[in-house]
């Protein structure tokens, strides 16, 4: 996965799997991959009127949600 990708755009959803143990190939969503190191996803309740922007660089302090770091990692 790229270091460089920016924020993941979620509307019009209820509900989201996150990824805790850092193994899904999809991160911030969890794919099921955690059976391997015995983590959990945490399960997030969102307005399904509200947009989201989930971290895509695995840089945010805010995690899952974007903090604008994706911009850091591009200046550098």
């Amino acid at each position: 996965m790229s270091e460089n990708r920016g924020p993941i755009k979620i509307t019009d959803t209820s509900e989201i799997a996150v990824c805790t143990c850092m193994q899904s190939n999809h991160w911030p969503f969890c794919d099921a991959t955690h059976h391997t190191t015995g983590g959990e996803p945490e399960i997030l309740e969102l307005d399904k009127s509200k947009t989201y922007y989930l971290c895509g660089c695995f840089r945010t302090k805010k995690r899952p949600f974007c903090d604008a770091s994706h911009e850091k990692i591009k200046k550098s």
